[in-house]
């Protein structure tokens, strides 16, 4: 885990810089501003973009974490004593020696130790450990210990090597500021490990999780366990190796490599998985073990029969994840298990269960993550595909996010949508892994938001408009039952899909995670945005309904990527009308959003005339979003060119 410190003092382009490395793998960031306003936290945690706010600990007003979504909030050590953290909080903790470690009352995120070599920071602050005694040390924990001064791209290896959980960056970044990201893409990201099998083609296996890990930000290292006879759509044969050839590669990467996670495949029988479970843990004494139990390949292999059972619990007592569908629990727990069932097992063995829904029936996937405390379910749409090596995926994503410093729950969660976008990729039965590449809204200035019409059904409406060339439809269907918005969301999902169009659904979150929307926009009396973000994940475009400024920093506050500003004047579309703003409203609240720090983008809407776009674009207002002017139309597409021709000529004229 790569973790940033902000400078102490403000520098110039500072929240840029940090946009630009939470683009290029940051995993967390610490804002620690000393002396610093809460307004100086509020302005700086709004120029972060939302999707990456969930990677931020903040060192002072802890209530913002809470607020804006943050990861959580940090303490010193002093502050740790009588502190009683609240259901959900993630703290970090800052320490200065083995005993204070010791000393703390809860489990804390992670544990800062420092300084573990000279500051670059801190002039005359000097490294206070010797390397044998952290090794030692770091042997015995198990509570994340992040490595604290002085630490360079260097030095990072040297972490790895004696058991830190992670290396923290301040001095090495901010001393040259101009060359931050520079610094920061020498430092080798973290690696995770995969023993499994070899697929020749690569969509399962070791090689399967190699792409995986690298394509979710952390190094692949691959140990096989047998070389299969197949393709993606038959499977002949399988040569095995032995427990101590799998052990010998191991040794050898243990020698440069200390991966935190390791995730396990294909392997032999479950004596062998005992044993190699056994001497891993030896071999990586930091390493948490991910079982991806592959008891039948999806050509209809089978490896492991139910009688073979014996060692189960004890091998389970040494897994920290066990990842079975719903055959695997079936062969592995009996055929009656239930959740109450595997949730004993959890208490019985310490271990945590995610059971996989990718093979059950209905509209949504569900996977359920069972832990000794708690059950969580994670949906997502079903997609209509399938592809080969979908099961290793998924471990092998949540090995990536583990790594990467995520909780269990919220890696589970990533890993179903990186499944997801993987069966999306193309319509082969071999996926690509390709990151989301998230929307840049403020080059789509205009919104199409669908209503009735007499003569003319919404999918024929839509289909008008992106023929015009808009290329964002909010659908709104107010009266409609479900099963009709469903039939009309996917005929109009398919139109979006052709001309590349963002495809949004109005207030219901759970009928956008089942069409797998781009998104949702959210009204004043609908689900706060925070919420539909542990739903929706932060791939998905989420937006809010404004009328006030004091809306609008609400809206900033939970997370979301923009703004629906109105109603500009009167409008027939909408039953309970906000006061009008007009605008010189507008313009008085675009104004007042850049003083406070507030980068969204903002479309304007409600009862707009074509006359009223270019005086609506000059107060600062980034879009607009209509839905009478162009459905009234007698032509949709001539008037949505002429709309879309009136908004370029006004950015070109205001950008002057």
């Amino acid at each position: 885990m790569i973790i940033l410190f902000t400078a102490p003092n403000d520098i110039p382009e500072e929240e840029e810089i940090v946009n630009k490395l939470f683009g290029d793998g940051l995993h967390v960031l610490h804002l620690r501003k000393p002396g610093a306003s809460r307004e100086r936290y509020e302005r700086f945690i709004r120029s972060i973009a939302p999707r990456y706010r969930q990677r931020i600990m903040v060192h002072d007003y802890p209530e913002l974490a809470k607020e804006y979504g943050l990861r959580g909030f940090h303490l010193r050590f002093r502050e740790t004593s009588g502190f009683i953290p609240q259901e959900g909080d993630r703290i970090s903790v800052s320490c200065h020696s083995f005993e204070e470690i010791r000393e703390l009352p809860f489990v804390p995120d992670h544990v800062f130790l420092s300084p573990v070599f000279d500051s670059i920071s801190k002039q005359g602050y000097h490294a206070a450990f010797q390397e044998e005694e952290l090794r030692d040390f770091l042997h015995q924990v198990s509570v994340p210990i992040i490595a604290l001064g002085g630490v360079t791209a260097e030095n990072t290896e040297t972490c790895r090597r004696l058991g830190f959980a992670g290396v923290a960056l301040l001095g090495y970044i901010w001393e040259q500021p101009g060359m931050a990201i520079q610094r920061f893409r020498e430092i080798f990201p973290d690696t995770a490990m995969s023993i499994a099998g070899f697929d020749p083609s690569s969509g399962a296996g070791v090689t399967a999780d190699i792409k995986t890990f690298e394509a979710n930000g952390v190094y692949g290292l691959g140990v096989s366990t047998a070389i299969t006879i197949q393709n993606q759509q038959e499977y002949l044969g399988t040569h095995w190796l032995s427990a101590e050839e799998i052990l010998q590669q191991c040794e050898c990467l243990a020698r440069k490599c200390s991966p935190r996670f390791i995730k396990i495949g294909l392997i032999e029988h479950f004596e062998t998985l005992h044993h190699v479970v056994k001497e891993v843990k030896k071999i990586f004494p930091h390493a948490r073990v991910i079982w991806d139990p592959i008891l039948k390949a999806s050509a209809g292999f089978q490896f492991h029969k139910a009688e073979k059972q014996g060692k189960l619990e004890e091998i389970l007592r040494d897994i920290y994840l066990l990842t079975p569908n719903t055959e695997e629990v079936k062969v592995l727990f009996g055929q009656d298990s239930h959740l109450e069932d595997l949730q004993k097992i959890c208490r019985a063995t310490g271990t945590n269960i995610l059971w996989k829904g990718g093979h059950d029936q209905g509209d949504l996937s569900t996977d359920r993550s069972i832990t000794p405390e708690r059950i969580t379910t994670f949906s997502v749409a079903r997609s209509a595909g399938s592809k080969h090596g979908t099961g290793c995926v998924l471990s092998a994503a949540i090995t990536s996010y583990l790594t990467l410093g995520y909780s269990l729950a919220e890696a589970c969660r990533q890993g179903q949508q990186v499944v997801h976008r993987f069966i999306r990729s193309n319509n082969t039965n071999l996926g690509i892994h390709r990151q989301p590449e998230f929307p840049n809204l403020y080059a789509i200035p205009l919104q199409y938001i669908t209503d009735y019409r007499e003569d003319m059904s919404i999918p024929e409406q839509v289909e008008a408009v992106c023929r015009g060339g808009c290329r964002w439809v909010q659908l709104r269907m107010k009266e409609a039952s479900r099963k009709e918005f469903l039939e009309t969301g996917r005929q109009v999902k398919s139109i979006c899909q052709r001309y590349g169009a963002l495809f949004i659904i109005n207030d219901n979150v759970e009928l956008a995670l089942e069409l797998d929307a781009d998104g949702v926009h959210l009204g004043k009396e609908d689900m706060n945005p925070l919420e539909a973000r542990q739903i929706l994940g932060y791939d998905k475009i989420i937006g809010g309904t404004c009328n006030t400024l004091e809306d609008i920093e609400n809206r900033c506050r939970q997370q979301v990527d923009y703004i629906g500003l109105g109603p500009f004047t009167y409008t027939t579309t909408k039953k309970r009308l906000s006061p009008v703003i007009g605008l010189e409203g507008y313009r008085e609240l675009m104004n007042k959003c850049r003083e406070k720090g507030i980068h969204l983008p903002v479309h304007a809407i409600g009862g707009i005339k074509t006359e009223d776009i270019p005086s609506i674009l000059a107060t600062r207002v980034t879009g607009i979003a209509l839905s009478s002017l162009l459905k009234n139309s007698e032509n949709i597409t001539s008037k949505t060119i002429e709309i879309i021709n009136i908004i370029g000529y006004a950015t070109i004229k205001n950008s002057r």
